[in-house]
């Protein structure tokens, strides 16, 4: 299924450059502009996502999806990509400049967020009234190991509907993609695993080293 991106958070792209606040200069502020631009541009957000039932000990991959899941009866596999257009541009300004390479490298993980926000609406419509959506799980979240991606992109069939692949080594392409988990239950979900303890990034995270956070 394409989306259609028309925004990109701009304070959630300053948060990934690990800007802390102080004023922007302008010729800064103009690159940003036209990074932001490029992003919407050359971005062709695709998502698939499957609504499964939660069958008791169907999944044993962890003791963070056993409590995200507790109380769902259901559950939504979800994947999400910008395409390989961004990636593109991305390696190329990559040889012209760092700069600018890693402001499109940050527009791109804000864009994706977007998508993922924007599909988990739609799902959370879908659903229908009185049903609740836990948090958004993606594997290396947690104790949710990255060796479920293959598993999660067969059964979306990924690779044919939004062309959505693993390397050898396992890393996901388009790199500006994401998988997840979410469960359905009857009754609101707590937000069980935000926070920095939870994350893949825990150990080289800019935001955390400068006593911040990227949870929403």
């Amino acid at each position: 299924m394409a989306m259609t991106l028309t925004e990109i958070n701009r304070a959630e792209v300053l948060q990934y450059l690990g800007w802390r606040g102080s004023e922007i200069p302008p010729e800064v502020n103009a690159q940003l502009d036209g990074c932001l631009q490029e992003t919407l541009t050359l971005a062709s957000p695709r998502v698939v996502w499957r609504l499964l039932p939660v069958l008791p000990g169907g999944l044993r991959v962890g003791d963070d999806i056993q409590a995200l899941l507790s109380e769902s009866t259901q559950c939504v596999l979800i994947a999400a990509t910008l395409g390989n257009a961004l990636e593109t541009a991305i390696r190329r300004a990559q040889v012209r400049g760092l700069t600018r390479a890693l402001m499109l490298d940050c527009c791109g993980s804000a864009a994706i967020e977007s998508v993922c926000d924007a599909a988990e609406a739609e799902i959370r419509a879908a659903v229908g009234e009185g049903k609740h959506l836990t948090d958004r799980f993606s594997p290396g979240y947690g104790d949710l190991p990255l060796s479920v991606q293959p598993l999660l992109l067969d059964i979306l069939d990924a690779p044919r509907r939004i062309g959505l692949t693993l390397t050898p080594t396992g890393i996901m392409t388009p790199r500006k993609s994401v998988t997840a988990i979410l469960g359905i239950a009857d009754t609101p979900q707590p937000r069980r695993f935000r926070g920095c303890a939870y994350c893949s990034m825990f150990e080289n995270c800019a935001y955390r080293k400068a006593g911040k956070s990227c949870g929403k």
